[in-house]
């Protein structure tokens, strides 16, 4: 991994991509090293089966150029924020020891959602204590992020909105590589995701001047070191 490592942690496989693809493709287009916590296998839903859905992540991985991306297996529908959970979670960040950490933002309508934001709060924390009897050495992650999942209740004002214009295909491809996720109308809107997420993206994007546009809510204010960005639009 690159000395300049950032985490996503998705309750299921998807949901970094829905999320936040073009994110992860610029992260890496610029030298950062990516690792993809996937809580879950995100099995059973209706047109899905463990194998398929295993097809469907490593493809849609492919797509993105992620080359590192693991699956913790925790039970999915019944995802919980146990210390058992909490400390698998808290040793795969002392694993990759990432300098930035990316996880859903609360208030969301699946419980899994939920417990996976409140995971990666305990995790981030337990993962710095010493005289634990947690694996590997102590590391304490300096950002955190929350991105906004297509289940997303919450609406707080972003902290700020990542360009995403340019690799908006490639984010979308991996979406599709999904299929049996993404393609059939969702319970209740009867919408596709493929359609909500692109009505996010040019929402967001429209609001910070660009076609499409990712939104973040920092744990932290984000540092600006290059000053020419106060002069970007929106």
């Amino acid at each position: 991994m690159s000395s300049m490592t950032a985490m996503v942690v998705a309750p299921h496989p998807d949901d970094a991509e829905l999320a936040m693809g073009g994110t992860i493709v610029r992260l890496l287009q610029t030298g950062w090293g990516v690792v993809v916590v996937d809580l879950t296998d995100g099995e059973p839903t209706p047109l899905g089966t463990k194998a398929r859905r295993a097809e469907e992540t490593a493809a849609s991985s492919r797509i993105l150029g992620l080359r590192e991306r693991v699956c913790l297996d925790m039970p999915n529908r019944h995802l919980e924020a146990t210390l058992a959970h909490r400390t698998r979670l808290a040793e795969t960040i002392r694993q990759y020891r990432p300098a930035v950490l990316f996880g859903p933002l609360g208030g969301d309508e699946h419980p899994d959602h939920t417990a996976a934001a409140e995971l990666v709060d305990a995790a981030r924390f337990e993962a710095r204590l010493h005289k634990t009897p947690l694996v590997g050495e102590p590391h304490w992650v300096p950002r955190l992020y929350r991105y906004v999942t297509t289940h997303g209740l919450a609406r707080e004002r972003p902290s700020f909105v990542v360009d995403v214009t340019a690799v908006w295909e490639q984010k979308m491809e991996a979406v599709r590589a999904y299929a049996s996720q993404v393609t059939r109308p969702s319970f209740g809107t009867g919408r596709c995701l493929v359609d909500h997420v692109e009505v996010v993206g040019r929402y967001f994007g429209l609001a910070v001047g660009c076609r499409y546009g990712e939104p973040f809510v920092g744990r932290e204010p984000p540092a600006l070191r290059d000053l020419d960005a106060l002069s970007a639009p929106g």
